[in-house]
Formats: structure tokens, sequence, C-alpha cells
């Protein structure tokens, strides 16, 4: 299967609407997962993702926003008790 998909892809030209799809879709994907993970997470998990993407985005350091990102949902999950 996946041999077939390697061999498919080489057939694809390296510009035009079908190339930018493959170069998006790795993210799209991850941000399909992580989405869905967070909905399930119910709202601690809601929380953390939105604190560490907020907190990402302004200071562009992963472990600052892990750390945002845990700290939230970890608050958040005890306040629920």
């Amino acid at each position: 299967m996946r041999v077939g998909g390697f061999l498919a892809a080489g057939l694809v030209e390296e510009t035009g609407i079908v190339a930018r799809f493959f170069r998006l879709a790795p993210g799209n994907l991850f941000v399909a997962f992580v989405a869905a993970a967070c909905i399930k997470g119910g709202l601690p998990s809601i929380a953390g993702c939105l604190a560490a993407l907020s907190v990402m985005a302004r200071t562009g350091k992963e472990w600052a926003a892990l750390a945002a990102g845990f700290a939230v949902a970890a608050l958040v999950a005890s306040s629920n008790l």
C-alpha cells in the first residue's frame, strides 16, 4: 500500500494544487487528530490546548507553551472536582 502510494505520488507534478495539498496534508492531519483529542478530553483539554497555543503564538517557545498548557489543564481539571 505504501509503495503504491509512493509511486503514485511520484507521478504528480511538482506544481499545482495537488502538490500543494501534499505539502499541507501532514499539518492538516496533525491538527485534525489534536482537535479530536482536545474535544474528547473535555474542558480541561480544550483550556490547556488554547493556553498552549496562545503562549506559543506569543513567545515561540515550545517548552513554555507545553508548561502553560499542562498547568492550565491541571488547574481546570482540579477545579471541576
